[in-house]
Order: structure tokens, then C-alpha cells, then sequence
């Protein structure tokens, strides 16, 4: 059968009682599709009981390291010219942190969705067809001008609720929320 997600039993199964579960599963989705996404992927998804994305985010790091030790004998490998290490711990900054530190705009400092767009068009980002709000201009401005500079593995942390709705939001920051990727090369 082709499946869109595995979250939906594995989190049934965190609820029936079980603390940790896991799959590796194939994934099908052809909704939204992009020249930079594969309709056909295969996860890993994961969930723990009490813990939130900082525990695992450290679970993920450790998985990953350690896969890399085990099976590679060293935490160096070379992807597409550049050296990565996969050695823990592993960079983790907010999306804010990334586009202030690749494009010098700093979202945390803007309030306004108007003020948002404009600075994302002014560091040279393409807002067409884009909804104007602040977190669309935040999470273009990464997308788009950021996250190709990116080359040793990061947590990425605290995206915008406008490209998050059903993730848990931040208590500090209601405009963001606790998820994660990691991005590597």
C-alpha cells in the first residue's frame, strides 16, 4: 500500500503506553511537488515519551554519529567535494539565528508583517506568490538565501508557525514553533 505518513500509528502507539517506537517507511506524496523534494522517500520517524525537540534532537544527533562510527569507522565523509563531519554535537541554531548570521537581517527585531516582506525583497528574496506575513518572509529568506550555504550538519530550530501550523508553538515566541530539521550539505 502507498502511504503518505508512518507518524499517525507510531503515535497511537506512544499513546496506548509504549515509551519509545520507531519505523523506517516508504513514503508517497505528490501534493505541492517541487523540483527540490522526491515524491518517493523513505523516513526515519521516531517519538519518545517525555521529552520534547531538544531530548530528541539529542536522540537524532546520537542515531546519527553513532551509525556513522559503527558503519564508516570515522565520523569524516566527503559529499559532493565538501568534508562533513558527523561527529556530535552537531551545530543547532533558530532560523532567525541562520538568516541574521548568512544575511544579516534580523527577524527577532521586526514585528511587522509589512516590515517582514520588505526586508526579505531588500536582502534579495523573491516574495511573489508568497502570503506577506512575517513568518513567510522569514522562512523564504532561509530557504531561498540561506540554507545553500549550509554544508556540516545543524539543527535548524524554532520555524515559523505560517510554514508550522501543526507543530507544538514555542511558549516565549507564539510566532514560532518547537520543531527541528537537520540539515547536512
Amino acid at each position: 500500500y502507498m502511504r503518505i505518513a508512518t507518524e499517525l500509528h507510531l503515535k497511537r502507539l506512544i499513546v496506548g503506553g509504549f515509551e519509545r517506537v520507531y519505523e523506517v517507511g516508504r513514503i508517497f506524496r505528490n501534493e505541492g511537488m517541487d523540483t527540490k523534494h522526491n515524491p518517493e522517500f523513505t523516513t526515519v520517524e521516531l517519538y519518545q515519551a517525555y521529552t520534547d525537540f531538544n531530548g530528541m534532537m539529542d536522540l537524532f544527533e546520537d542515531l546519527l554519529s553513532g551509525a556513522a562510527r559503527d558503519l564508516l569507522g570515522t565520523y569524516e565523509v566527503e559529499w559532493q567535494g565538501e568534508k562533513v563531519s558527523l561527529e556530535a554535537p552537531f551545530r543547532r541554531m533558530t532560523m532567525a539565528e541562520a538568516v541574521k548570521e548568512y544575511l544579516g537581517v534580523d527577524f527577532m527585531a521586526i514585528n511587522d508583517d509589512a516590515e517582514a516582506v520588505k526586508a526579505a525583497i531588500a536582502a534579495g528574496v523573491d516574495m511573489e506568490g508568497v502570503e506577506p506575513t512575517w513568518g513567510h518572509a522569514l522562512y523564504e529568506c532561509y530557504d531561498q538565501k540561506v540554507e545553500g550555504h549550509m554544508v556540516q550538519p545543524t539543527f535548524i530550530t524554532m520555524h515559523p508557525v505560517d510554514v508550522s501550523p501543526l507543530a507544538k508553538r514555542s511558549p516565549s515566541d507564539p510566532r514560532l514553533t518547537e520543531r527541528f530539521e537537520l540539515f547536512i550539505c
